[in-house]
């Protein structure tokens, strides 16, 4: 940054600081980051589980998000899928896209959870509904491979196809070549469409 707009940004980050120490969510959520990305300021993961952990225990939805994303990987902490689970929970039930997106993740690899092809789904549906372009492809997958539904490459072409529409284009292009490719093997007619 220059010079101007480093000296900005410790000002903010010294006011950010003095709130967080007051009990502001928001001032915590946002240092969190702050720490978490390292901008401005030297990364620092212990610092950032620590505000994310407030700002998550205080019911800030984005910090829960986050802390079990900080649990995931161990950042800042030692690894815990089991609490990644339980954080992903707490914020996939008010509606969170991306949590939601996880616990499905979760239940198909059995990280923290059970293995569950059929909770994944579950959860890979809601994510989905809500127009999370990495469920999509997750569902595609699923009809794809015939987990937890019955085999369809149609809906799997279709759900792949909106998943790229939607943005994920790291997994889902080969997948969908992958798809193509087999469809003219396995089903014949429905490579003509």
């Amino acid at each position: 940054l220059p010079a101007a707009a480093q000296e900005e940004m410790e000002e903010v980050v010294a006011m950010l600081t003095e709130a967080a120490a007051q009990g502001h969510v928001e001032a915590r959520a946002y240092l969190a980051a702050i720490y978490a990305f390292g901008e401005a300021v030297a990364q620092d993961d212990g610092r950032a589980f620590e505000l994310y952990r407030q700002a998550a225990q205080q019911g800030r939805a984005s910090s829960q998000y986050n802390l079990g994303v900080m649990y995931q990987d161990g950042r800042g902490c030692e690894q815990s899928h089991e609490r990644a689970v339980e954080w992903w929970t707490k914020v996939a039930e008010q509606g969170d896209v991306d949590a939601q997106y996880n616990l499905g993740c979760a239940h198909r690899w059995g990280r923290g959870v059970p293995q569950s092809y059929e909770r994944a789904f579950e959860l890979y549906k809601l994510s989905e509904a809500q127009g999370g372009a990495d469920a999509t492809s997750s569902l595609g997958a699923c009809y794809h491979n015939g987990r937890s539904v019955d085999m369809s490459y149609a809906e799997a072409r279709r759900l792949y196809e909106l998943a790229v529409a939607r943005g994920e284009t790291q997994v889902t292009p080969g997948n969908l070549q992958a798809l193509n490719d087999t469809i003219p093997q396995d089903c014949p007619l429905l490579g003509q469409r």
